[in-house]
């Protein structure tokens, strides 16, 4: 399969392409064709070099993909409620940036409806990252108010959508930065 590869720590021009054996789907794990891959600030780090890839993790960037099950634990697949052909965006430890990427089914959610590949890989890093803090660990519920600082970042703006999809009052707290020079 076709991947991008860190070939050295630095700047973006140490990106290349390569091949390598195509990814293979564990347990639990559904194989998916990739369409598109997020960019994420972990993807940028692990690249200069201040982001070690996670033990037992692809070496190959990419942390959030969009595309399509073309394989995987079947067995787990149809549990999970998907088929084959399905198309999912997934969160995953590495990987992204190739053609075929393994994911935990647990991470996968369907494309939703009306979304692109390219908009639907967007997703997963900053959905699953405000649902797990916001609503399993910290319990938000319907009526609950929520201060939420860094209101115009990726995670500040998903969790500004979830509040209001779920509960009342959401209080996103931005800072306006005036006479600010930027060099």
């Amino acid at each position: 399969m076709k991947t991008v590869e860190i070939s050295a720590f630095g700047a973006p021009d140490v990106l290349r392409m390569a091949e390598r054996p195509d990814a293979v789907a564990g347990a639990g794990e559904v194989l998916i064709r990739v369409a598109a891959s997020g960019v994420n600030r972990p993807d940028v780090l692990q690249r200069t070099g201040g982001y070690p890839v996670p033990p037992g993790a692809s070496d190959i960037p990419g942390l959030e993909v969009a595309g399509e099950i073309v394989g995987g634990d079947v067995a787990a697949i149809l549990t999970a409620g998907f088929k084959i052909g399905d198309r999912v965006c997934a969160l995953v430890a590495g990987g992204g940036y190739a053609e075929l990427c393994a994911a935990p089914i647990s991470s996968c959610l369907p494309v939703p409806r009306g979304l692109s590949m390219l908009e639907a890989a967007s997703l997963p890093e900053t959905f699953f990252t405000v649902w797990s803090n916001v609503f399993d660990r910290a319990g938000l519920t319907s009526g609950e108010s929520i201060l939420i600082q860094g209101g115009t970042s990726g995670i500040g703006v998903t969790a500004i959508q979830w509040r209001k999809l779920l509960v009342q009052l959401c209080l996103p707290l931005l800072v306006v930065m005036k006479n600010v020079r930027l060099a």
